[in-house]
């Protein structure tokens, strides 16, 4: 009846075709339809589809996490929708950086799965290309209740007037730093270039083997592109504009990517770096700034058994009558960055994970799931590495604030402590507030197929490695990201010849 597997080497949809012939389906106990619209919310449109004539029907869902904790959550979930409703459903976990790859396979093997759970990257793009049913993903919105939601999630993902996925839940990446080392030199926080580069030269010790300054660096990840694009934000960088004009050549992103080229160059290990080498070498007291997730935190507390505190100043702290690493209270975070100029406008990068209804799908099935999802199974899928899900449906028609109220207030890795008792109320508002609000490129500009383009292809992630690697340098690196940029733009109407204009650091 449910099933929930992990299938990283092949598309897993071609397990679930073999199954399905093997199988027999039973009789269909109860009559699958929607129950009735909450207040707020308005019944889905007929179809065409029944849904409650024959055998059960098949509800495949590809989720795109693979932690042994997701898999516990979602066979628990799986138990208890298929208890609920005559659906037979299959939960399938699948690698974050396979996902593009097995989404185009299955398009081209027609074998896509009926919902995806996905980073809002991808969103756009799919919807635009008729993988995603954005006809649907917005009726299901409507019936569960568009009023519930974070309204500012809806609107990024919104192509044509229609939501086009169903947005679950998401994060700030943060700038986490050493507060304590920072203190100890009478250093403000990194919230803005001059601060971050004054501190990165001021912390950098080789003899102490200190790199001051350390973000994923590594070509195939998308985590490179995203600390850049927080960096370049950060300056009032803009990709590009609502005619479709690409701006990367513009003063503003020369300038950001000159200061990204100086801080990683000058302050950052040799070598390339990724997500893991980061995290490491904050644990180990061998850095001063990392840009990360907040996945880190409940780490920096001494409460992941797979990554724990070992630099030579850990010790321990006490937080809600329980014992932490004070790590976690030597060290401070970031959202919000300044570029050049400290008074212009912070920005913040946020990134959040949405449901899409995908072409294949019974729009009335899926539907039934999704409400689910969002009703009886929500608070079991937030609380699963609660610290990077702050939910994006704030609650319900009767409990408007049920879910975000809640945030913060959860235990976290497995203990009886909350990111609320180790870091305090005015830590856990600043990670809360602000997700679906950070300028993220292109999404205001209604370009969101271009970011998923990019995100497919890697295109930053790729070129800044090469930069770093030395096969450009700054001024050469943005006349490439402008090039190579303009090449996934069909008919690109504006394109110009660049030059190179001489930096400080080319």
């Amino acid at each position: 009846m449910a099933a929930c597997q992990t299938s990283l080497l092949e598309p897993p949809r071609l397990a679930t075709a073999t199954a399905r012939v093997a199988a027999t389906a039973t009789a269909t106990a109860e009559p699958v339809i929607l129950k009735a619209p909450t207040p707020t919310g308005e019944p889905l449109a007929d179809t065409g589809t029944s849904a409650n004539v024959g055998p059960n029907p098949v509800l495949t869902v590809w989720i795109n996490e693979t932690s042994a904790a997701h898999e516990a959550a979602l066979q628990t979930m799986a138990a208890d929708f298929t208890a609920q409703h005559a659906i037979n459903l299959e939960l399938i976990r699948v690698s974050p950086a396979r996902l593009p790859d097995l989404v185009a396979t299955a398009v081209l093997s027609d074998t896509l799965p009926d919902v995806i759970l996905h980073p809002i990257e991808y969103t756009i793009g799919w919807a635009e290309r008729g993988i995603l049913n954005a006809s649907a993903a917005d009726a299901i919105v409507d019936h569960i209740g568009r009023d519930t939601f974070n309204p500012a999630a809806l609107e990024l993902i919104t192509v044509n007037g229609e939501t086009a996925a169903i947005p679950s839940d998401g994060y700030q990446q943060l700038l986490i730093y050493r507060a304590d080392w920072f203190n100890e030199r009478d250093l403000p926080p990194p919230a803005n270039y001059d601060a971050m580069l004054t501190a990165a030269e001021t912390l950098s010790d080789t003899a102490r083997l200190i790199n001051s300054f350390i973000i994923p660096t590594e070509s195939n990840l998308v985590t490179t592109h995203q600390a850049f694009e927080h960096i370049a934000t950060a300056n009032g960088c803009r990709l590009i504009d609502e005619q479709g004009e690409v701006l990367i050549l513009e003063p503003a992103c020369r300038q950001a990517l000159n200061f990204y080229f100086r801080i990683v160059n000058r302050y950052s290990p040799s070598g390339v770096q990724t997500d893991a080498s980061a995290r490491n070498a904050f644990l180990a007291g061998r850095t001063a700034m990392i840009m990360a997730p907040p996945t880190l935190l409940p780490q920096l507390a001494g409460l992941d058994d797979e990554y724990l505190p070992i630099c030579p100043e850990c010790g321990l702290a006490d937080a809600g009558g329980s014992t932490i690493n004070d790590l976690a209270q030597n060290s401070g975070f970031v959202t919000h960055i300044s570029g050049a100029d400290p008074a212009a406008p912070a920005a913040n990068f946020g990134e959040i994970m949405a449901l899409g209804v995908t072409e294949v799908a019974d729009p009335e099935v899926a539907a039934v799931f999704l409400d689910y999802w969002f009703n009886e199974g929500y608070n079991t899928w937030l609380a699963v590495e609660t610290e990077r899900k702050v939910p994006m449906r704030w609650g319900t028609a009767e409990e408007p604030g049920r879910f975000i109220d809640a945030w913060g207030t959860q235990p976290v890795a497995g203990s009886n402590l909350s990111l609320v008792d180790i870091y305090g109320q005015e830590a856990v508002d600043r990670l809360r507030d602000g997700v679906a609000e950070s300028n993220r490129w292109g999404f205001d500009q209604a370009q969101g197929a271009l970011v998923t383009r990019l995100y497919e292809e890697l295109t930053f992630s790729i070129v800044l490695q090469e930069m770093l690697s030395g096969y450009f340098n700054a001024e050469q690196t943005i006349i490439e990201l402008y090039q190579r940029v303009t090449d996934l733009i069909p008919n690109y109407q504006y394109y110009i010849d660049p030059e190179p204009t001489a930096t400080a650091d080319s």
